[in-house]
């Protein structure tokens, strides 16, 4: 323990030993992952994935030069036709849980670890590829994006399926150490696929759609069947994705600051194999409060409602979303009829979220520290909450009692709640500390991760340093 918090004190001190020397050079470093024109080039690109949602936040232009530049980070650029910036993100988390059922006490875990290149060829090419090494080496982001227009652009390779707010958040802007249990579950995450996309009409609305290999890498890994003999193996089908969002009072007078208010949709469909293959619950705690106990087929289909407004240095979000695995044929029948449907399974799921930065700086796009630490000021604060449920539940209202047979009619759904409280503080333009109390509630204590226990505390603080 005692070394995990020495890396993180060597760490963060580098960071701001570099903070001074980079203010010195002449060099306006801003947080994020995005491509930072020179003047006189073209738009940033805002696609629909975790580069263009989660790490939005605008920074001072830099002077028009060739060859390798500090502008944020490095980056190597050849006048309008040629731009490459490096993105690095590294993340630890110290934590603890109520009841400590593993004697494992307070702890420290390695988080995101990524390294990664994007950039533009000439105004109409953009790509990004990056890496990570949580928990096994995969490539996260890898793709390339074509722009003929703002408002009529193509992205192929693999990035984040356009579904979930919160989900599409980069991990820099997010406003927790962890996601809501609603995006960690019913959210699909990254898959190899093409998508339109655009933002016309002056930006007022953001459009777009997808199709995809499969049903993204968020859900757990799917459960093969035992084959019969000359029985062919069940895949997963192709996936496809919808999502617009419209932000109404770009229509108004309103300053910048105010009128980013947005609001959307999104929807996917896909086909699952048959087996064991539905989405499940977990905790922040760790374990599982809904497991994959039931026989599911066909297709899972998600519906999500999203609204976001960054106002001055506060900030709200929500997020309702539906899902539900199909169970064709799932169902016991005798000799003389086939196995009938079953009900299909619903994960239902919904948080509502605020933040404050009580330093003063704009929330829009992520809070850049006007005084940042060893330049003169303490960095900035921001205080945070978040209250959300997530349940599962056969849909519709079966006659029978619930069950935990694998074929049940009528299952044994349960649900978790949570308050989490957060303070998030912005060191610097590159460093940040979370410290989150999460306070979760089951419906059903006897499935949970520990048998009788319906309340479940954790307490995390994480460190975040990235460009």
């Amino acid at each position: 323990m005692r070394a995990s918090y020495a890396v993180i004190g060597a760490l963060v001190a580098a960071l701001f030993s570099a903070a001074p020397a980079a203010a010195q050079s002449g060099a306006f470093p801003a947080p994020g992952f995005g491509l930072q024109p020179a003047p006189g080039s073209w738009p940033r690109l805002q696609p629909v994935s975790v580069s263009s949602i989660g790490d939005t936040r605008p920074s001072p232009p830099a002077a028009k030069k060739d060859g390798f530049v500090w502008d944020n980070r490095p980056s190597l650029r050849y006048g309008d036709w040629f731009q490459l910036d490096g993105k690095a993100l590294l993340e630890g988390a110290v934590e603890s849980h109520d009841p400590d059922d593993t004697g494992d006490g307070t702890s420290f875990e390695w988080g995101r670890r990524r390294l990664g290149v994007q950039g533009s060829v000439t105004q109409y090419v953009e790509y990004e590829a990056t890496y990570g090494w949580e928990p096994d080496g995969v490539w996260r982001d890898l793709y390339v994006n074509v722009r003929p227009l703002a408002y009529a652009q193509i992205q192929g390779g693999k990035f984040k399926i356009p579904f979930g707010y919160e989900r599409l958040t980069g991990p820099r802007t997010l406003d927790f150490v962890y996601r809501s249990r609603v995006s960690d579950a019913l959210t699909p995450g990254r898959s190899v696929g093409v998508m339109a996309h655009g933002r016309p009409f002056k930006r007022v609305i953001r459009y777009a759609v997808g199709m995809f290999e499969d049903d993204g890498d968020q859900p757990p890994d799917l459960e093969s069947m035992d084959m019969v003999p000359g029985e062919q193996p069940q895949e997963q089908g192709r996936s496809w994705a919808a999502r617009a969002t419209v932000a109404p009072l770009r229509l108004t007078s309103l300053p910048g600051r105010y009128n980013n208010l947005e609001v959307g949709g999104a929807y996917t469909h896909a086909l699952v194999p048959e087996g064991r293959n539905h989405l499940q619950g977990d905790t922040v705690f760790g374990g599982e409060f809904f497991d994959r106990q039931y026989y599911t087929k066909g297709p899972r289909t998600r519906l999500g409602l999203e609204v976001s407004w960054a106002i001055g240095p506060a900030f709200l979000a929500a997020e309702y979303i539906v899902s539900r695995d199909a169970r064709e044929g799932q169902g016991v029948g005798n000799e003389t009829q086939v196995d009938p449907d079953l009900p299909e399974i619903e994960g239902r799921g919904w948080y509502v979220a605020g933040t404050w930065v009580i330093t003063g700086e704009n929330r829009d796009g992520g809070v850049n520290p006007k005084r940042p630490l060893l330049q003169g000021g303490f960095g900035a604060i921001e205080v945070a909450a978040r209250y959300e449920r997530l349940s599962f539940e056969s849909a519709g209202a079966p006659a029978e009692p619930p069950s935990r047979s694998p074929r049940a009619a009528h299952i044994a759904g349960n649900a978790d709640s949570a308050w989490t409280l957060g303070v998030n503080w912005y060191v610097n333009r590159w460093a940040k500390l979370r410290f989150n109390v999460i306070s979760e509630t089951l419906d059903d204590a006897l499935l949970g991760p520990a048998p009788g226990a319906s309340s479940l505390r954790t307490m995390v603080t994480m460190f975040q340093i990235g460009f």
